[in-house]
């Protein structure tokens, strides 16, 4: 064993302490923390003369953001990928499996700084969680700002990452209203002083992909390069297919059933919201009579050539399917604002792919 890999080991073991860990196997999924939230007065409300103590410290938080953040780089280079893993649960759990793939050995060298934890208040509750941010810097020197949220189960359990977004370059993260302690307040699934509750943010938002700016929730998200910009490359990519291919393209976004929604309040009443959305497009010969595009080959998109042989599954015979795994940060606005929401990050990566 090299020197990298026993420093990342090393370093992996220390983080490990550090927040938490326990057991030697990857933590399976666990049940959505939105449904975990504590539901606590809005901003305007009189607070609370005694707030129950935070389940989560703000202390405690920092510490397990610095030691993800610290490690994670170390694990990637030294290629410790069942170590990296390990940190890792929900929709980050494929995102870093197609991720360690598709570096083909060459992964991706980052430093991180202006780390902040968005904590909100959770007591009585087996599982908990708190967002964070940190400005990311590449090796090509290009700086955007990662969103994260990490999960815990149970007061021995590891922290795990279960939601990593960045921020389009250039946009700030939705300013958290923070109580006088700077805790943060978690919004149900269901809550309804929001224009749109959590627990629907992804269904329309996958709407608006699928219809574009003439579907019916169209004014309700703003448009923009994953929302009515998705519709305008499917409508492309249609007609592209069946006139250079011969074959029917569609694609598909859902939200990911198993996998949680977070929700912070905003300072204007509104909400920040993490949620993921899973894609998936298909190419097919056989409906609608196009049978000349049976057994032709078809350029294999270059993110799933680490699922698909770039030569052996470039002839479609039945269907060619891509899965995309999307995290999406989105700004809600209050119930009484006439604004629509505005999708201000995403990190998607395909990691799924079959073809027959």
């Amino acid at each position: 064993m090299n020197g990298v890999v026993r420093s990342a080991l090393a370093l992996a073991l220390v983080t490990c302490t550090a927040v938490a860990c326990s057991g030697g196997e990857p933590a399976r999924p666990t049940a959505s923390p939105a449904a975990a939230t504590s539901a606590l007065p809005s901003p305007g409300d009189s607070p609370s003369p005694s707030p129950s103590p935070p389940a989560v410290t703000l202390e405690e938080a920092t510490r397990a953001l610095d030691a993800f953040l610290d490690t994670d780089d170390v694990l990637r280079l030294a290629g410790a990928d069942r170590w990296e893993l390990l940190l890792t649960q929900d929709g980050q759990r494929p995102i870093t499996i197609a991720g360690i793939h598709s570096q083909e050995g060459k992964p991706a060298r980052y430093t991180w700084d202006r780390r902040t934890v968005l904590v909100p208040r959770q007591s009585g509750r087996s599982t908990v969680w708190f967002a964070a941010t940190a400005r990311r810097r590449d090796a090509s020197g290009e700086v955007r700002t990662g969103v994260f949220t990490f999960v815990r189960q149970g007061r021995d359990g590891r922290w795990l990452n279960s939601f990593a977004s960045l921020l389009y370059p250039g946009e700030k993260p939705p300013s958290v209203a923070l109580d006088a302690d700077g805790y943060a307040t978690a919004l149900e699934s269901r809550d309804a002083s929001v224009a749109i509750s959590p627990n629907l943010m992804g269904p329309l938002h996958a709407t608006v992909a699928e219809e574009g700016p003439k579907g019916y929730a169209s004014g309700l998200i703003a448009p923009g390069p994953q929302t009515t910009g998705f519709y305008d490359e499917i409508s492309k990519t249609k007609e592209t297919a069946k006139a250079d291919d011969c074959m029917n393209y569609e694609s598909i976004f859902a939200s990911a059933p198993n996998y949680p929604i977070f929700a912070l309040r905003t300072r204007d009443g509104g909400a920040m919201m993490l949620y993921t959305l899973i894609r998936t497009s298909s190419w097919t010969p056989n409906p609608q009579g196009l049978k000349c595009g049976e057994g032709r080959p078809v350029t294999l998109p270059a993110a799933a050539r680490w699922l698909l042989s770039p030569t052996k599954d470039l002839f479609i015979r039945q269907k060619r399917q891509i899965i995309e795994t999307q995290q999406y940060v989105s700004a809600v606005p209050p119930k009484a604002s006439t604004a629509p929401a505005h999708v201000v990050g995403y990190e998607g990566i395909v990691t799924g792919g079959s073809n027959r």
